[in-house]
């Protein structure tokens, strides 16, 4: 008796122990295999969130959660197919960049039932993988957007263009840059896609890289401003002096005679009109933009400084529209050209947006703002202009972004 008590003991120690072994044999596959999966989920989340940011590039936001989507299919993972989940959030919901509108967030879940583990009561497990991937400031300053356009980039007329930063033309014309008339023009680095003509004496450094894939809009990622019901109607201001709040100017703001008008920060809607400066006024104003638009009874106008007028505006620093100092409709076709010039003594800190329409930019800086950024369909410098790049007051740094980058 004693010896099959003994035989009966070791059958029972020796089941007991297999059970173990093998629960500790399947925790071990079982935790292989969710690992394995967590490391194929979280590639798929990194490609699906860089993937978001780059559509933010080229298209803006609105078509980004479909291309994270369908970038995380390419993977392996599709929404709502296996239990799998893939949300989309941009700017990111959680995290540090919860304020960037170039950053997209990825989040990836999958419930999954284990091999082994659920033969010993265990549910199923969720394995989840987030990614952040965001734009990164681009080095270049000056963008021309047109794709096929003759002198896209021009400077003539003795001209002089001194850029601290990069200049990026989208046309593939033969001629889609081109300096001439003894005007020099000189950059951190020029990049075209078509080519470049240089004649009269007009200079460029350095050497244009030509050939070069289209750079996009680098601020196509940015909501346009809401337009609300008008403010003011046909605002005229001539002589004296006036400072204006934020609102929705129907049928933009002129201002003359020597007048000297103060603008509060917060956004300007110019609804038609667009915003005319001349006959030696001044306006001034810091943190604010100016959205250029039209409306039903009120035609697009464009941006004019001349006569000797004197203007020094900045951008908002935070927000939405950070950098931002003038904000084109990008919905406006075939709009009349804005001028930068006529003998101004300009400082504009902030970017100068106007991606449908053509803008002539000269300096005659009164003195030199830490940054300007020019992104406009065409450009045509005349007079001496110099272009800064130090964007130290962005929390975000440049507005203007480049390719896209893995940020958590």
């Amino acid at each position: 008796m004693r010896r099959w008590s003994q035989r009966g003991f070791v059958l029972i120690t020796t089941v007991l122990s297999m059970t173990v072994l093998l629960a500790f044999l399947g925790l071990a596959i079982d935790s292989g295999y969710l690992q394995l999966l967590k490391t194929r989920m979280q590639t798929a989340a990194d490609a699906a969130a860089l993937g978001g940011a780059q559509q933010i590039r080229m298209t803006g936001p609105a078509d980004a959660p479909a291309a994270a989507r369908a970038d995380a299919a390419l993977n392996g993972f599709t929404d709502g197919i296996h239990g799998v989940t893939v949300a989309v959030s941009t700017p990111p919901a959680t995290g540090y960049y919860t304020t960037d509108a170039s950053g997209v967030e990825v989040t990836i879940a999958q419930s999954v039932n284990p091999f082994f583990m659920e033969l010993v009561g265990s549910g199923p497990a969720t394995v989840r993988a987030r990614a952040v991937a965001r734009l990164a400031s681009s080095p270049s300053c000056v963008y021309t957007l047109d794709p096929a356009a003759p002198g896209s980039f021009s400077a003539s007329g003795g001209a002089t263009v001194q850029l601290s930063c990069g200049i990026q033309v989208n046309s593939t014309s033969g001629t889609a840059m081109t300096v001439s008339g003894g005007a020099v023009v000189s950059a951190a680095n020029v990049t075209v896609a078509g080519n470049y003509s240089v004649s009269g004496g007009g200079v460029i450094s350095p050497a244009p890289a030509t050939g070069v894939a289209a750079a996009g809009d680098p601020l196509g990622y940015i909501a346009a401003p809401a337009v609300g019901s008008c403010s003011q109607t046909g605002l005229s201001i001539s002589g004296g002096t006036r400072t204006l709040d934020q609102g929705v100017y129907c049928g933009g703001i002129s201002v003359s005679g020597g007048a000297y008008v103060t603008f509060n920060p917060g956004t300007y809607v110019l609804e038609g009109g667009g915003l005319q400066v001349s006959g030696g006024a001044s306006i001034t104003g810091t943190g604010i933009t100016f959205y250029n638009t039209a409306g039903a009874g009120y035609t697009y106008g464009a941006i004019g400084f001349s006569g000797g007028t004197t203007v020094d505006l900045a951008a908002p620093a935070t927000g939405p529209l950070a950098g931002i100092l003038f904000f084109e409709d990008r919905g406006i076709v075939g709009g009349a050209a804005s001028t930068f010039s006529g003998g101004t003594a300009m400082k504009l800190q902030g970017a100068l947006y106007f991606p449908t329409t053509a803008l002539t930019y000269s300096g005659g800086s009164s003195g030199d703002p830490p940054y300007t950024l020019i992104v406009a369909k065409t450009v045509t410098f005349t007079g001496g202009t110099v272009v800064n790049d130090d964007y130290s007051s962005l929390p975000a740094g440049s507005p203007a972004k480049g390719g896209a980058a893995l940020s958590e």
